[in-house]
Protein backbone atom coordinates (compact mmCIF):
# COMPACT_ATOMS: atom_id res chain seq x y z
CA UNK A 1 0.00 0.00 0.00
CA UNK A 2 1.26 3.49 -0.79
CA UNK A 3 2.79 5.46 2.12
CA UNK A 4 0.80 8.54 1.07
CA UNK A 5 -2.43 6.53 1.32
CA UNK A 6 -1.58 5.53 4.88
CA UNK A 7 -1.09 9.20 5.75
CA UNK A 8 -4.52 9.97 4.27
CA UNK A 9 -6.03 7.11 6.33
CA UNK A 10 -4.70 8.64 9.55
CA UNK A 11 -6.25 11.96 8.52
CA UNK A 12 -9.67 10.43 7.80
CA UNK A 13 -9.73 8.46 11.05
CA UNK A 14 -8.81 11.62 12.95
CA UNK A 15 -11.93 13.34 11.58
CA UNK A 16 -14.10 10.83 13.47
CA UNK A 17 -12.91 12.04 16.87
CA UNK A 18 -13.92 9.72 19.75
CA UNK A 19 -15.74 7.26 17.44
CA UNK A 20 -13.26 6.19 14.75
CA UNK A 21 -14.23 3.53 12.21
CA UNK A 22 -11.48 1.24 13.49
CA UNK A 23 -9.72 0.63 10.17
CA UNK A 24 -6.41 -1.19 9.72
CA UNK A 25 -4.84 2.23 8.89
CA UNK A 26 -3.08 0.76 5.88
CA UNK A 27 -4.55 3.20 3.38
CA UNK A 28 -7.28 1.02 1.88
CA UNK A 29 -10.09 3.54 2.50
CA UNK A 30 -8.32 6.44 0.80
CA UNK A 31 -7.64 4.36 -2.31
CA UNK A 32 -11.40 3.84 -2.62
CA UNK A 33 -11.96 7.58 -2.22
CA UNK A 34 -9.42 8.12 -4.98
CA UNK A 35 -11.15 5.62 -7.26
CA UNK A 36 -14.49 7.40 -6.84
CA UNK A 37 -12.73 10.67 -7.68
CA UNK A 38 -11.22 8.98 -10.76
CA UNK A 39 -7.71 9.63 -9.48
CA UNK A 40 -6.64 6.21 -8.24
CA UNK A 41 -3.41 4.45 -9.14
CA UNK A 42 -4.27 1.35 -11.16
CA UNK A 43 -2.11 -1.64 -12.01
CA UNK A 44 -1.90 -0.35 -15.60
CA UNK A 45 -0.16 2.78 -14.28
CA UNK A 46 2.66 0.61 -12.94
CA UNK A 47 3.37 -0.46 -16.51
CA UNK A 48 3.93 3.19 -17.48
CA UNK A 49 6.33 4.92 -15.01
CA UNK A 50 5.84 8.45 -16.40
CA UNK A 51 2.08 8.13 -16.07
CA UNK A 52 2.52 6.85 -12.52
CA UNK A 53 4.50 9.89 -11.37
CA UNK A 54 1.92 12.24 -12.89
CA UNK A 55 -0.89 10.38 -11.11
CA UNK A 56 0.92 10.53 -7.76
CA UNK A 57 1.36 14.30 -8.18
CA UNK A 58 -2.39 14.64 -8.73
CA UNK A 59 -3.06 12.66 -5.57
CA UNK A 60 -0.71 14.79 -3.48
CA UNK A 61 -2.55 17.90 -4.69
CA UNK A 62 -5.91 16.21 -4.01
CA UNK A 63 -5.18 15.33 -0.36
CA UNK A 64 -2.97 18.35 0.44
CA UNK A 65 -1.34 16.42 3.28
CA UNK A 66 2.27 16.53 2.15
CA UNK A 67 3.82 13.11 2.26
CA UNK A 68 6.55 11.49 0.18
CA UNK A 69 7.91 12.97 -3.06
CA UNK A 70 5.92 11.49 -5.99
CA UNK A 71 9.07 10.40 -7.81
CA UNK A 72 10.40 8.61 -4.74
CA UNK A 73 7.05 6.97 -4.07
CA UNK A 74 6.88 5.87 -7.71
CA UNK A 75 10.32 4.25 -7.39
CA UNK A 76 9.15 2.34 -4.29
CA UNK A 77 6.00 1.12 -6.01
CA UNK A 78 7.86 0.06 -9.14
CA UNK A 79 10.45 -1.75 -7.04
CA UNK A 80 7.72 -3.71 -5.25
CA UNK A 81 6.07 -4.45 -8.61
CA UNK A 82 9.25 -5.73 -10.27
CA UNK A 83 8.84 -9.25 -11.62
CA UNK A 84 5.05 -9.14 -11.42
CA UNK A 85 4.50 -7.55 -14.82
CA UNK A 86 4.03 -10.92 -16.50
CA UNK A 87 1.20 -11.71 -14.05
CA UNK A 88 -0.95 -8.77 -15.13
CA UNK A 89 -3.93 -10.04 -17.11
CA UNK A 90 -7.56 -9.13 -17.70
CA UNK A 91 -9.24 -11.49 -15.23
CA UNK A 92 -12.65 -11.70 -16.87
CA UNK A 93 -11.59 -13.63 -20.00
CA UNK A 94 -9.39 -15.97 -17.94
CA UNK A 95 -12.28 -16.88 -15.59
CA UNK A 96 -14.83 -17.09 -18.40
CA UNK A 97 -12.48 -19.37 -20.33
CA UNK A 98 -12.15 -21.69 -17.36
CA UNK A 99 -15.90 -21.84 -16.89
CA UNK A 100 -16.67 -22.40 -20.56
CA UNK A 101 -14.17 -25.25 -20.52
CA UNK A 102 -16.15 -27.02 -17.81
CA UNK A 103 -13.95 -25.88 -14.92
CA UNK A 104 -14.99 -24.79 -11.46
CA UNK A 105 -14.12 -21.35 -10.10
CA UNK A 106 -14.51 -20.45 -6.43
CA UNK A 107 -15.08 -16.78 -5.64
CA UNK A 108 -14.19 -16.21 -1.98
CA UNK A 109 -15.26 -13.08 -0.14
CA UNK A 110 -12.76 -11.58 2.28
CA UNK A 111 -15.16 -9.71 4.60
CA UNK A 112 -18.62 -10.13 6.02
CA UNK A 113 -21.90 -8.76 4.73
CA UNK A 114 -22.30 -6.30 7.58
CA UNK A 115 -19.08 -4.57 6.45
CA UNK A 116 -20.48 -3.96 2.96
CA UNK A 117 -20.21 -0.32 1.90
CA UNK A 118 -23.86 -0.17 0.76
CA UNK A 119 -25.73 -2.63 2.98
CA UNK A 120 -23.56 -2.89 6.11
CA UNK A 121 -23.64 -0.95 9.38
CA UNK A 122 -22.61 2.32 7.73
CA UNK A 123 -20.34 4.15 8.50
CA UNK A 124 -18.71 1.26 10.40
CA UNK A 125 -18.03 -0.63 7.21
CA UNK A 126 -15.18 -1.39 4.84
CA UNK A 127 -14.60 0.68 1.70
CA UNK A 128 -15.73 -1.93 -0.83
CA UNK A 129 -18.63 -4.22 -1.70
CA UNK A 130 -18.64 -7.57 0.10
CA UNK A 131 -21.85 -9.33 -0.97
CA UNK A 132 -22.02 -12.26 -3.37
CA UNK A 133 -23.15 -10.06 -6.27
CA UNK A 134 -19.90 -8.08 -6.08
CA UNK A 135 -17.93 -11.17 -7.14
CA UNK A 136 -19.06 -10.64 -10.73
CA UNK A 137 -18.28 -6.92 -10.70
CA UNK A 138 -14.91 -7.36 -9.00
CA UNK A 139 -13.72 -10.13 -11.33
CA UNK A 140 -15.15 -8.87 -14.60
CA UNK A 141 -17.51 -11.72 -15.39
CA UNK A 142 -21.25 -11.74 -16.19
CA UNK A 143 -23.55 -12.10 -13.19
CA UNK A 144 -25.00 -15.27 -14.71
CA UNK A 145 -21.55 -16.84 -14.25
CA UNK A 146 -22.21 -17.06 -10.54
CA UNK A 147 -23.69 -20.36 -9.44
CA UNK A 148 -24.25 -21.78 -5.97
CA UNK A 149 -23.74 -19.37 -3.06
CA UNK A 150 -22.40 -20.78 0.20
CA UNK A 151 -22.70 -18.42 3.16
CA UNK A 152 -19.96 -18.80 5.77
CA UNK A 153 -20.94 -17.91 9.34
CA UNK A 154 -19.45 -18.53 12.76
CA UNK A 155 -21.51 -20.28 15.42
CA UNK A 156 -21.33 -16.96 17.30
CA UNK A 157 -20.82 -13.34 16.23
CA UNK A 158 -17.65 -11.24 16.17
CA UNK A 159 -16.71 -7.72 15.22
CA UNK A 160 -13.45 -5.74 15.04
CA UNK A 161 -13.52 -2.04 15.81
CA UNK A 162 -16.43 0.27 16.52
CA UNK A 163 -20.06 -0.05 15.56
CA UNK A 164 -23.35 -1.42 16.93
CA UNK A 165 -23.29 -4.96 18.30
CA UNK A 166 -26.68 -6.01 19.76
CA UNK A 167 -25.62 -9.45 21.05
CA UNK A 168 -22.22 -8.46 22.44
CA UNK A 169 -20.92 -10.43 25.43
CA UNK A 170 -18.67 -8.79 28.03
CA UNK A 171 -16.32 -10.01 30.70
CA UNK A 172 -14.98 -13.47 31.47
CA UNK A 173 -17.27 -15.35 29.08
CA UNK A 174 -16.28 -13.15 26.14
CA UNK A 175 -12.61 -13.67 26.95
CA UNK A 176 -13.10 -17.43 27.18
CA UNK A 177 -14.68 -17.59 23.72
CA UNK A 178 -12.12 -15.15 22.30
CA UNK A 179 -9.25 -17.24 23.60
CA UNK A 180 -10.75 -20.55 22.46
CA UNK A 181 -11.39 -19.21 18.97
CA UNK A 182 -8.19 -17.18 18.57
CA UNK A 183 -10.35 -14.16 17.91
CA UNK A 184 -7.79 -11.49 17.13
CA UNK A 185 -7.67 -9.34 13.99
CA UNK A 186 -5.65 -10.94 11.19
CA UNK A 187 -4.06 -7.63 10.17
CA UNK A 188 -3.90 -5.59 13.37
CA UNK A 189 -3.95 -8.27 16.08
CA UNK A 190 -6.69 -6.39 17.90
CA UNK A 191 -9.01 -8.53 20.05
CA UNK A 192 -12.32 -9.09 18.32
CA UNK A 193 -15.55 -8.25 20.11
CA UNK A 194 -17.61 -11.36 20.90
CA UNK A 195 -21.36 -11.93 20.87
CA UNK A 196 -24.01 -14.63 20.66
CA UNK A 197 -25.23 -15.70 17.24
CA UNK A 198 -27.48 -12.95 15.84
CA UNK A 199 -30.11 -14.63 13.67
CA UNK A 200 -31.90 -11.43 12.54
CA UNK A 201 -28.58 -10.20 11.19
CA UNK A 202 -27.74 -13.59 9.69
CA UNK A 203 -31.16 -13.87 8.03
CA UNK A 204 -30.59 -10.43 6.49
CA UNK A 205 -27.25 -11.62 5.10
CA UNK A 206 -28.70 -14.90 3.81
CA UNK A 207 -31.46 -13.09 1.91
CA UNK A 208 -29.23 -10.33 0.58
CA UNK A 209 -26.64 -12.77 -0.76
CA UNK A 210 -29.07 -15.35 -2.12
CA UNK A 211 -27.44 -18.02 0.02
CA UNK A 212 -28.15 -21.62 -1.01
CA UNK A 213 -26.54 -23.25 2.02
CA UNK A 214 -24.60 -22.25 5.13
CA UNK A 215 -21.14 -23.37 6.23
CA UNK A 216 -21.31 -22.99 10.03
CA UNK A 217 -17.82 -22.66 11.52
CA UNK A 218 -16.36 -22.64 15.04
CA UNK A 219 -18.85 -25.06 16.59
CA UNK A 220 -15.92 -26.36 18.66
CA UNK A 221 -15.26 -22.88 20.08
CA UNK A 222 -18.61 -22.92 21.90
CA UNK A 223 -18.10 -26.49 23.12
CA UNK A 224 -17.70 -26.91 26.86
CA UNK A 225 -20.15 -24.13 27.73
CA UNK A 226 -22.99 -25.17 30.01
CA UNK A 227 -25.56 -23.22 28.01
CA UNK A 228 -25.48 -21.16 24.82
CA UNK A 229 -27.80 -18.39 23.66
CA UNK A 230 -29.09 -17.46 20.21
CA UNK A 231 -30.73 -14.14 19.38
CA UNK A 232 -33.91 -14.96 17.46
CA UNK A 233 -35.47 -11.50 17.15
CA UNK A 234 -35.21 -7.84 18.09
CA UNK A 235 -37.93 -6.53 20.38
CA UNK A 236 -40.08 -4.00 18.55
CA UNK A 237 -38.41 -4.53 15.16
CA UNK A 238 -40.28 -6.29 12.36
CA UNK A 239 -37.27 -6.39 10.04
CA UNK A 240 -33.55 -5.73 10.25
CA UNK A 241 -33.09 -2.01 11.12
CA UNK A 242 -32.21 0.24 8.19
CA UNK A 243 -30.37 2.88 10.23
CA UNK A 244 -27.41 2.81 12.60
CA UNK A 245 -29.43 4.45 15.36
CA UNK A 246 -32.18 1.87 14.91
CA UNK A 247 -29.71 -0.99 15.32
CA UNK A 248 -28.22 0.65 18.40
CA UNK A 249 -31.66 0.79 20.05
CA UNK A 250 -32.76 -2.81 19.51
CA UNK A 251 -33.18 -5.23 22.40
CA UNK A 252 -32.21 -8.78 21.38
CA UNK A 253 -34.56 -11.61 22.34
CA UNK A 254 -32.81 -14.91 23.08
CA UNK A 255 -33.45 -18.62 23.07
CA UNK A 256 -31.20 -20.57 25.44
CA UNK A 257 -29.99 -24.05 24.51
CA UNK A 258 -28.09 -26.74 26.36
CA UNK A 259 -24.35 -26.80 25.71
CA UNK A 260 -22.27 -29.76 24.59
CA UNK A 261 -19.03 -31.38 25.80
CA UNK A 262 -15.62 -30.08 24.69
CA UNK A 263 -14.54 -30.93 21.16
CA UNK A 264 -10.83 -31.58 21.63
CA UNK A 265 -8.29 -33.26 19.38
CA UNK A 266 -9.40 -36.81 20.12
CA UNK A 267 -13.06 -35.90 19.69
CA UNK A 268 -12.32 -34.20 16.36
CA UNK A 269 -10.61 -37.34 15.10
CA UNK A 270 -13.60 -39.45 16.12
CA UNK A 271 -16.06 -37.07 14.48
CA UNK A 272 -14.02 -36.99 11.29
CA UNK A 273 -14.25 -40.78 11.12
CA UNK A 274 -17.90 -41.14 12.11
CA UNK A 275 -19.48 -38.02 10.63
CA UNK A 276 -22.22 -35.58 11.61
CA UNK A 277 -24.39 -38.19 13.30
CA UNK A 278 -21.67 -38.73 15.91
CA UNK A 279 -21.91 -35.15 17.17
CA UNK A 280 -23.32 -34.77 20.66
CA UNK A 281 -27.13 -34.43 20.47
CA UNK A 282 -27.02 -30.92 21.93
CA UNK A 283 -24.52 -29.79 19.27
CA UNK A 284 -26.74 -31.26 16.54
CA UNK A 285 -29.74 -29.55 18.13
CA UNK A 286 -27.89 -26.22 17.92
CA UNK A 287 -27.02 -26.71 14.24
CA UNK A 288 -30.53 -27.82 13.33
CA UNK A 289 -32.12 -24.96 15.29
CA UNK A 290 -30.05 -22.46 13.30
CA UNK A 291 -30.98 -24.21 10.07
CA UNK A 292 -34.68 -24.14 10.92
CA UNK A 293 -34.60 -20.45 11.80
CA UNK A 294 -32.69 -19.46 8.65
CA UNK A 295 -34.76 -21.54 6.26
CA UNK A 296 -31.70 -22.75 4.32
CA UNK A 297 -29.67 -25.92 4.94
CA UNK A 298 -26.52 -25.95 7.03
CA UNK A 299 -24.43 -28.10 4.72
CA UNK A 300 -21.06 -28.01 6.49
CA UNK A 301 -19.95 -27.63 10.11
CA UNK A 302 -16.47 -26.59 11.19
CA UNK A 303 -15.22 -28.45 14.28
CA UNK A 304 -11.62 -27.21 14.42
CA UNK A 305 -9.06 -24.79 13.01
CA UNK A 306 -7.82 -27.16 10.29
CA UNK A 307 -9.28 -26.87 6.79
CA UNK A 308 -9.99 -30.60 6.86
CA UNK A 309 -11.79 -30.48 10.23
CA UNK A 310 -15.23 -30.20 8.68
CA UNK A 311 -18.37 -32.31 8.85
CA UNK A 312 -20.52 -32.51 5.75
CA UNK A 313 -24.21 -33.29 6.07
Amino acid sequence: MRPSASIAEEFLEGLKGPRPIGTTRRGIGPTSVERSARLSVRVADLLEPDSLVARLRELRDFWRLGGPDPKQEARELLGAFEGLEVKVVETGPVISGALSGGGTVVFEGAQGTMLDLLFGTFPYVTSSLTTSASAAVGCGVPFRSLGRVVGVAKAYTTRVGSGPFPTEIQGELAERIRSAGGEYGATTGRPRRIGWLDLPQLKFAVELNGVDSVFLTRLDTLSGLERVRVCVSYEGAVSFPESLSGLERVRPQYVELEGWPPIDGAERSRLMREGYGALHPNARRYVEFVESELGVPVSHIGIGPGIEEVLER
